[in-house]
């Protein structure tokens, strides 16, 4: 299930310059950035799977956050290319597009050419997990080679996952079995099934909006199945938040950035806490 909230946001600012590169492994685009501090430590490596924008600059933005802290990040565009165009974040689906004074004519056209029935349909749940299938393993191949090239402590088999939103369902799934896999990060998660929150083996972290129409039920799910699980996990939800607020928030808003930085926060204790 997803709303309207799943498209809605703020793209970073017109200031950003990513610091990443972009790049091919099976066949689809990634945004890769490494860390790039003078004597940065390289602490593991993160696979992102992203919101509905897929490689737009708020993604990237994270990614360099996160390279910045250590992690080399890929951020992987299973939308091959379509991936929704982060001016979208500045409409509200169904309501009058003319209105709308913060959109040029053009970006007016382009989002009058989105039609979000035809765009989920040719992005399904399961063509977006087959692409991955196909993916992990020359991806697996490349994290495997940066660990043999880093200068790293005893941590040397580190991989985290992050999925935010549309890609949430998606990191849940590798929690599943995934034995690459060190811990999973999901952030405000939408186009769930009971299926994707069951048997959970992998180490869960998960950050909920206190606003998000997900929440409720998503909550008391989470806390029905995972005590059973075996595995570690922690669940909570961010107070005076929205659907997106850990990837897409106005970080001119005070409120909203800290949330933001926050969350961002609490998913780097959660690496190093699980390494």
């Amino acid at each position: 299930m997803s709303t309207c909230h799943c498209f809605s946001g703020v793209p970073a600012d017109d200031g950003f310059e990513p610091l990443g590169a972009l790049l091919t492994i099976a066949g689809l685009k990634v945004y890769k950035s490494t860390p790039h501090s003078i004597g940065s430590k390289f602490k593991g490596s993160i696979l992102f799977l992203p919101d509905g924008f897929g490689l737009a600059r708020h993604n990237q933005r994270l990614a360099d956050m996160y390279a910045e802290q250590g992690y080399e990040t890929t951020i992987v565009d299973y939308f091959e290319g379509d991936a929704l165009p982060d001016i979208f974040m500045k409409y509200l689906p169904g309501t009058d597009l003319d209105s709308y004074d913060n959109l040029t004519p053009e970006e007016k056209d382009i989002i009058r050419k989105i039609d979000m029935p035809s765009w989920l349909e040719r992005h399904t749940p399961n063509h977006i997990s087959s692409l991955l299938n196909h993916f992990l393993p020359d991806f697996f191949k490349t994290v495997s080679t940066q660990s043999s090239k880093a200068k790293r402590g005893p941590n040397t088999k580190t991989l985290f996952i992050v999925g935010h939103c549309f890609g949430g369902k998606h990191a849940l799934n590798l929690a599943h079995n995934e034995s690459e896999v060190t811990s999973v990060i999901v952030f405000h998660p939408s186009f769930l099934d009971p299926l994707d929150t069951e048997n959970l083996k992998r180490p869960i972290f998960m950050g909920l909006a206190e606003t998000d129409v997900f929440t409720p039920e998503l909550s008391s799910t989470m806390l029905s199945q995972l005590p059973s699980s075996g595995t570690r996990y922690k669940l909570l939800v961010y107070g005076g938040t929205k659907h997106g607020f850990a990837s897409r928030s106005d970080l001119g808003n005070q409120l909203e950035k800290d949330m933001f930085v926050e969350a961002f926060n609490d998913g780097l204790r959660w690496m190093e806490s699980t390494s």
